[in-house]
């Protein structure tokens, strides 16, 4: 019985962190799109790379198609070779940048309280 709630405390722990990326992934894919235009497998690489493996991202296209069908990301397609192979690219639009800001400041003033909750002594 002993194994049974380990388990089910790691599964807690695991489904407490896939909640947790699942809300900040739009946060994240905005912010790095606010640099510049990427491709998917660009912005997968540059998340992975930059959360050191966390976030992994395998439901990015999802979040994308949400994100353009809100207006605040948008896609256009470039050939990148002779044989017509196609790239599609997304840039956040200006309403992503302002939504972009409102978000930021919400995670902080969210991040903030759960803080002072959490480590208050």
């Amino acid at each position: 019985m002993k194994k049974r709630k380990e388990n089910s405390k790691e599964d807690n722990l695991n489904n407490f962190a896939a909640q947790f990326k699942r809300s900040t992934v739009p946060l994240l894919v905005l912010r790095l799109l606010s640099e510049r235009e990427m491709y998917a497998y660009e912005i997968v690489q540059e998340m992975l790379s930059r959360s050191e493996g966390v976030y992994k991202m395998p439901l990015l296209y999802n979040v994308l198609t949400k994100l353009e069908e809100q207006g605040y990301v948008k896609n256009s397609r470039q050939e990148i070779s002779e044989g017509n192979r196609i790239r599609v690219y997304y840039a956040i639009t200006d309403n992503g940048l302002a939504y972009l800001s409102e978000l930021k400041a919400l995670y902080s003033q969210l991040s903030e309280k759960v803080a002072h909750i959490v480590y208050e002594s």
